[in-house]
């Protein structure tokens, strides 16, 4: 005979939000999207509509909050938004410092943007997520 060990964590509260336009933002690390507390991250992407000029630009989706330790570039790295080409990007699991998602359950936080257009000109982009609260 098994013993009952159900859960009532459940989510009836999905979410997808979009960030402001950024366009031509100075070099910078941006709070773009708040994520609220027992929130789980699902999915991250980027839309470049206007591309940077120059190919050693960098453009980073990453997070902060949770009562951890930053990480500029903990959903996409510059590999995976490649700032100087148009289109639309999707974290992935590609390197160390990519996570596939992200539980907010010690606070809420935010998804950051952090951007260097290394001399050139910035892009224009927006950044949208993907995420559920947990109660």
């Amino acid at each position: 005979m098994s013993t009952d060990f159900y859960t009532s964590a459940f989510s009836q509260n999905y979410m997808f939000a979009r960030s402001k336009k950024m366009a031509a933002p100075a070099d910078a690390t941006y709070n773009v999207i708040r994520i609220p507390r027992y929130a789980f991250v699902k999915q991250v992407w980027v839309l470049i509509t206007t591309a940077y000029t120059l190919g050693t630009a960098t453009l980073e989706i990453g997070w902060m909050g949770n009562k951890e330790v930053a990480v500029t570039d903990g959903f996409m790295t510059s590999d995976v938004t490649v700032p100087n080409a148009l289109g639309l990007k999707v974290m992935i699991d590609v390197s160390i410092s990519s996570q596939p998602g992200k539980y907010f359950s010690a606070a809420s936080g935010a998804i950051t943007v952090t951007t260097d257009d290394d001399g050139g000109t910035a892009g224009t982009f927006f950044v949208f997520v993907d995420y559920s609260v947990i109660f």
